[in-house]
This record gives structure tokens, C-alpha cells and sequence, in this order.
């Protein structure tokens, strides 16, 4: 792959251990004259002789990959900060799970030398486009890399959402709510509402109603070849629209989400080899041996 001379450093969280992580960075590019940028978030966490820059703009036009330090959720929003372009995003797991991050802090160094030698691969995942309609009109867009939801606000009460798969009647939920992921985001918030998990390099849609009324409405995997729209049934809905869990809007009767792919991507760099199944097996602890009488 194309060796990376450049990396903008990333991340909206302060503790002790981003700030350690950034003085490791700051050596390795001292040792390596390779150049590296940091957001303008970082500039209480960073020394005074840090290369921060001032505008995101200018941290974006300076980097060629960009460098996550935090878990899936700063992942999601440096993808957004990206605007989803085909600049590489690299992820330094500093959280729980971390299925979209694929550095170890303690492999940090020897990893970052690997990028910039070009010892490395990307992978793509698809990303949705989301338009509201109300009254008729587009209101706003969206786009999200991981999933979307419809869910309750205050009133505890399941709501009414129709469902259309192309010119395809689905059905009316009545449930809590409803979630739209890609099946890179199959293992987030669908999976905790009973989803599937999904090979991320299909291209597809999950539905997973959120605690339907009816047991037997289960979620769907549907191509992405045709639009998913959303109607809102309710009259006082009281629900919100999320997207990837950073843009969200209040919702009112009548609206419509249409949901749809595009052929828009992001790149993740990805540095092993191992296959999906590993990374599910690392992360969920699949086959993990007990012994007996042990916890």
C-alpha cells in the first residue's frame, strides 16, 4: 500500500492515559522524523511544543490517515469528521470492546512504523444516506457509517412505525422503536436488540424493531439494492431519530426517513490478517474454556 508520511492525531476525551499515549506519539515522530498533526481537542492535553493546528480544516488537509485514540464512539466521530472521504481512519482502542478499533496501545509505535512503510491494508465499509421528509419537504439529511434508530424520548408507550422496503409494504411496528445498521454496525445497538451479526463487507440493511409488541416481528436483513422508508404512525410520537448516536432530531407524526445506500464508503486501515471471525472471537469471548470450578 501507499506509505503514509503524515498523521493527524484525535481525541475528545481527557485523562491521563490519551496523555500518555500522545507524549509516546510525539517521540515516535521525534525518532522517526515522521510528521504527525493533532487536533485542536488536544490542545489541553498536549505540551506546549505540540504540533497542534489550529482549525480542523487545516488538520484535515495536513494528515493522510487519521489516528482515533478512544473507543468505537470517537471511532464514529472522527469518521464524521472525515466526512467520510477516502482518507484512512486508523483506531488506537483506548475503551471497552472496540470492534472498530484495531490498534493495542502497547503495539501503538511499531504499528504507526508499519502504516508509514505502507505495510498495511484498507478495508471499506458502506455507509447510509438518511433523508427526512416532512410536510412534503427534505429537512435535513444524514450519513452514518454504524446504524440509526427511532426510539422513545419520555413516554413510556410503544409507538407505531410503518415499514417499506422498496414499493414493499413491510408491516406496522408497534414496538418501542426501530434500529436501520450497516452490517458494520451489527454488533452495536441491533445486536443488543436481539439483531444478527453481519459479515461487514456485505452490503445490506438490518431491521431490528426495538421490544416489539409482537414476538413474532423479528428483524430482517434485507440488500441494500432498494430504499428502507420509515413512516411515523403516532399522532404526540415523543421519538427521536439518532444517527450513529451523534446527530439526533425529534420527530413529529407524518415523517418520513427514507434510508438508502449510495455506493459512499469509509477506509479503515487494518494492519492483520485475521478474519471477522477472530476479531468476534477476541471480542465476545466465543469458545472461551472453563475450567471446572473456576469462574
Amino acid at each position: 500500500m501507499k506509505k503514509i508520511n503524515s498523521f493527524g492525531i484525535v481525541a475528545f476525551k481527557q485523562s491521563s492515559r490519551i496523555s500518555d499515549v500522545l507524549v509516546r506519539i510525539l517521540n515516535w515522530s521525534d525518532q522517526t522524523r515522521v510528521k504527525i498533526y493533532f487536533h485542536p481537542s488536544l490542545k489541553n492535553q498536549s505540551s506546549a511544543d505540540a504540533p497542534i493546528c489550529q482549525t480542523e480544516n487545516d488538520f484535515l488537509l495536513s494528515s493522510e490517515a487519521i489516528v482515533s485514540l478512544g473507543g468505537d464512539g470517537t471511532f464514529l466521530s472522527v469518521a464524521h469528521m472525515c466526512q467520510f472521504s477516502q482518507k484512512p481512519v486508523i483506531g488506537v482502542n483506548m475503551g471497552g470492546l472496540g470492534f472498530l478499533t484495531d490498534i493495542g496501545q502497547e503495539e501503538l509505535e511499531n504499528s504507526l512504523q508499519k502504516i508509514h512503510s505502507g505495510d498495511y491494508k484498507t478495508i471499506s465499509r458502506m455507509v447510509l444516506f438518511i433523508q427526512l421528509e416532512r410536510d412534503n419537504k427534505v429537512i435535513q439529511t444524514f450519513h452514518c457509517l454504524n446504524d440509526l434508530y427511532i426510539n422513545r424520548i419520555n413516554t413510556p408507550k410503544l409507538t407505531s412505525i410503518s415499514a417499506w422496503y422498496g414499493n414493499d409494504f413491510i408491516t406496522d411496528f408497534f414496538a418501542d422503536g426501530i434500529i436501520v445498521a450497516t452490517p458494520n454496525g451489527s454488533t452495536a445497538y441491533s445486536l443488543a436488540a436481539g439483531g444478527p451479526i453481519v459479515e461487514p463487507g456485505l452490503k445490506a440493511f438490518i431491521l431490528t424493531p426495538i421490544c416489539p409488541h409482537s414476538l413474532t416481528e423479528r428483524p430482517i436483513i434485507l440488500s441494500s439494492e432498494k430504499n428502507i422508508r420509515l413512516i411515523i404512525n403516532e399522532k404526540n410520537p415523543d421519538l427521536l431519530l439518532s444517527i450513529d448516536g451523534l446527530d439526533s432530531i425529534n420527530l413529529r407524526n407524518g415523517d418520513h426517513i427514507t434510508v438508502s445506500y449510495g455506493g459512499i464508503a469509509t477506509n479503515l486501515i487494518q494492519l492483520t490478517e485475521r478474519s471477522y471471525f477472530a476479531l468476534l472471537r477476541r471480542k465476545l469471548n466465543w469458545g472461551r474454556q472453563y475450567k471446572a470450578g473456576t469462574q
